[in-house]
């Protein structure tokens, strides 16, 4: 019972936080900013460790500037996921827009492939894209996720994240998911640069200057389904506005080696990192074995 009150209660809060328009939302953001970074200095100690140890060739001053650019995007990122939870199509539409290369690739793709693996990093806003790109393709798409524990506020945001056709994924229950996905063109987006902890087959490699191991489950299923992959660049061009950007990694899985598709996509994301600091989430204890947190 306690727990459907806290559902119902942070329900009424997002709802009520959602209604303002995007221009009030910023400054909303900007509130959270303060309280993160400065009153109640959320995970400081881990983000900067993060960027000493990953970006050890920028300047001190430097990585300052990036550090408070992050809490800046974290505390915008909050209030986009919070209002992409209730944000009607019409208008999420004009906040990420497709650049013409990908939509005339989306197009071709469209007539010539059955499956599509869309990859993604917790850059930007990596929530929104699957939201819209039915309005791009006649392929079914899908998302995997990490369930809450909170059962009742999982299914609530599951709920809010399918409104618009999409089909979220459990990532720990994948046993039927390929079948279902071999039934039909699909498209599934796949955000691959969690911390497998636990797993025993992962890959490992060097990335942002630090010993690291990825999930290689959006490789496998790229050659389960004989799948097209593509990177998901998203450039931040405002509160709460994107463009995106898709990069081919390979039309042809089958014909890369193992390990091949993983380090693609990881070399994609440490450029578009390098680039842009800021809109990665540095706040996540990553390189457990690499720092010490």
């Amino acid at each position: 019972m306690l727990r459907k009150i806290i559902v119902l209660l942070l329900t009424i809060l997002f709802g009520c936080i959602a209604v303002f328009p995007i221009s009030v939302l910023r400054v909303f953001s900007r509130i959270i900013y303060t309280v993160l970074f400065k009153l109640l200095n959320y995970r400081r100690d881990v983000v900067n460790l993060n960027l000493i140890y990953a970006l050890p060739d920028v300047k001190s001053e430097d990585l300052e500037k990036i550090e408070k650019d992050f809490y800046r995007h974290l505390s915008e990122l909050i209030i986009e996921i919070i209002k992409g939870l209730y944000i009607p199509l019409d208008q999420l539409l004009k906040r990420m827009t497709f650049t013409d290369e990908t939509i005339q690739l989306i197009d071709r793709l469209n007539k010539t492939q059955n499956h599509v693996i869309l990859m993604l990093g917790h850059y930007g806003n990596w929530e929104w894209p699957l939201m819209i790109i039915q309005n791009y393709t006649h392929m079914k798409p899908f998302s995997f996720y990490a369930p809450m524990s909170f059962k009742a506020m999982d299914d609530f945001i599951k709920e809010r994240r399918e409104r618009f056709g999409a089909t979220m994924l459990d990532a720990t229950q994948t046993k039927n998911v390929l079948e279902t996905l071999k039934a039909q063109q699909s498209i599934v987006a796949i955000v691959g640069d969690q911390s497998p902890t636990g797993r025993s087959r992962v890959h490992e490699t060097r990335f942002l200057s630090l010993d690291t191991k990825f999930f290689n489950g959006g490789e496998k299923l790229a050659r389960n389904l004989d799948a097209v992959v593509l990177y998901v660049h998203l450039k931040k061009t405002g509160f709460a506005q994107y463009t995106i950007d898709l990069e081919v990694i390979t039309e042809y899985p089958k014909e890369l080696t193992e390990g091949e598709i993983t380090e693609r996509y990881i070399r994609i994301l440490e450029a578009e990192i390098r680039q842009k600091p800021s809109n990665w989430i540095w706040s996540h204890k990553r390189w457990k074995g690499s720092i010490p947190y």
